[in-house]
């Protein structure tokens, strides 16, 4: 009677440890990219954000002065700087006193994508060039059509 009598463990075996890990392996790496994929769309969406607010104040710019600003300097005290750490970049192209030294985002190589000013984040990459079909400029989060388009290049079809 006593062999009856035997008390079991109540630990994990190391089959059961194995598959215990394996299972939250399994969990993390579906997990990562979607916390991945969250961060960058929230990155996107607070850049978004920012070039609104920034449109809103360079236009009550121009309503007070006629003019467009030749700096974010003469807007704000210091540059403003984008989720990803770099400057926001602007350009404007309405007031230049040279047009031809100006070399304003163009979509497809030929159209400018505003005629009053440029307004956009270099996204992640923190680089960008002119043409918006630059393998650079892909990342990039963007004002167009003068202010009727706010979003990624990527999202763009003039």
């Amino acid at each position: 009677m006593e062999g009856n009598n035997r008390k079991y463990s109540r630990g994990f075996t190391i089959a059961e440890f194995v598959i215990t890990a394996m299972l939250a392996t399994l969990l993390l790496t579906m997990m990562i990219p979607a916390t991945l994929t969250m961060i960058d769309e929230a990155k996107n969406r607070k850049a978004i954000d920012d070039l609104q607010q920034m449109e809103d104040r360079i236009d009550a710019f121009h309503k007070a002065n006629a003019r467009y600003p030749f700096s974010l300097i003469e807007i704000y005290s210091t540059m403003p700087i984008d989720p990803w750490g770099n400057p926001y970049q602007y350009l404007n192209i309405a007031d230049a006193p040279n047009q031809h030294s100006i070399k304003p985002r163009k979509y497809k190589g030929e159209l400018n994508i505003n005629k009053d000013y440029d307004l956009y984040s270099m996204g992640p990459d923190g680089r960008s060039e002119a043409p918006l079909t630059a393998k650079s400029s892909r990342d990039d989060i963007i004002r167009a059509n003068n202010g009727h388009f706010l979003g990624s290049v990527m999202d763009y079809h003039n």
